[in-house]
C-alpha cells in the first residue's frame, strides 16, 4: 500500500487533505509538528509527503531537506498559503517534487491523486505491475473486461466463473484487484467478498453487477468492497474508478 504523510500545523488542513486519499485507499498519516512528522517518517517510510512550508517548530524547507536526506526517492509536495517565488526556488533546489496552494477542494485532491500522484510515483520508480482477477459467470463479460484492460495496462490477469473458483484463485495468486460479479451460481459475490477479504485483506474488490440495489451496494461496501460499478459497464468512465485502486497500491503501469 502507498503510504502518505501530511505535515501541517493546522489540524483541519491535515484532515482536508487526508479524507480523499484515505477514501481512495491510501494509508494516510498526519502530523502537526516537525518532530512528530520525523517520527512517523522513520517508522512508516511513506512514499509521498504533503509538507507545509511554515511550521511552528521547524522550517518546512529544513524538513524537506531532512526528508530527502533520509530517502532521496520520497515524493514531497509542498503546501503553502503563499507561493513566493524565492521560497519556491529554494524548495526546488532542495528537491521538492511539486507544489500546492491552500484552498483546494475534495475534487481537486481526487484529481491530484489520479494525475499528479500517478505521474510522480511512476517517475520515482514506485509503480509495479498488478495482479487482477476477473470473476463473472458470463464468458462475454469476462472477455469484455480483459479486452479493455490488457491493451491499456501492464498486468497479470486471471479469470474465474463462479465464487468458489474465485476463492481458490485468490488463495493462489493474492490478487491486487478483484473485479467481482454479484449474482453467480453457488457462492455469490456477496459471500465471496467475506472469504476474499479473509484470505487476502489487501485485495481491492470492485463489485460489478446489473443488480445495483442500495441494499446490495451497502452490503458489499460494508463487507470491504472498494467500489461498486453497475452493468453494463461504461468503459469511458471505467478508468476513473479502476485506476485509483491501482494507484493507491502503487500498482499502475500504463502501456504506451
Amino acid at each position: 500500500m502507498i503510504k502518505i504523510l501530511i505535515v501541517d500545523d493546522e489540524p483541519e488542513i491535515c484532515e482536508s487533505i487526508k479524507k480523499p486519499f484515505a477514501y481512495l485507499g491510501f494509508t494516510v498519516f498526519t502530523a502537526t509538528t516537525a518532530k512528530k512528522a520525523l517520527n512517523i517518517f522513520e517508522k512508516n517510510k511513506p512514499k509521498i509527503i504533503f509538507l507545509d512550508i511554515i511550521m511552528p517548530d521547524r522550517d518546512g524547507l529544513e524538513l524537506l531537506k531532512k526528508f530527502k536526506e533520509l530517502d532521496p526517492k520520497v515524493i514531497v509536495i509542498m503546501v503553502t498559503a503563499k507561493g513566493g517565488e524565492e521560497t519556491r526556488k529554494k524548495a526546488i533546489a532542495l528537491g521538492a517534487d511539486d507544489f500546492m496552494t491552500k484552498g483546494f477542494s475534495f475534487e481537486d485532491l481526487r484529481d491530484i491523486s489520479r494525475k499528479k500522484i500517478e505521474m510522480l510515483l511512476g517517475k520515482a520508480g514506485h509503480m509495479q505491475k498488478p495482479r487482477i482477477l476477473i470473476v463473472d459467470d458470463e464468458d462475454q463479460a469476462r472477455d469484455n473486461l480483459r479486452n479493455f484492460i490488457t491493451p491499456l495496462y501492464e498486468c497479470d490477469i486471471e479469470e474465474a466463473q463462479d465464487g468458489e473458483s474465485a476463492i481458490e484463485k485468490v488463495q493462489k495468486m493474492q490478487p491486487d484487484v478483484v473485479l467481482l460479479d454479484v449474482r453467480m451460481p453457488g457462492v455469490d459475490g456477496i459471500r465471496a467478498i467475506e472469504e476474499i477479504k479473509e484470505i487476502s485483506p489487501d485485495s481491492r474488490i470492485i463489485v460489478i453487477s446489473g443488480h445495483g440495489t442500495p441494499d446490495v451496494v451497502s452490503k458489499a461496501m460494508a463487507l470491504g468492497a472498494f467500489d461498486y460499478l453497475v452493468k453494463p459497464i461504461d468503459f469511458e468512465l471505467f478508468p476513473e474508478r479502476f485506476e485509483p485502486a491501482l494507484i493507491s497500491m502503487g500498482k499502475l503501469i500504463k502501456k504506451t
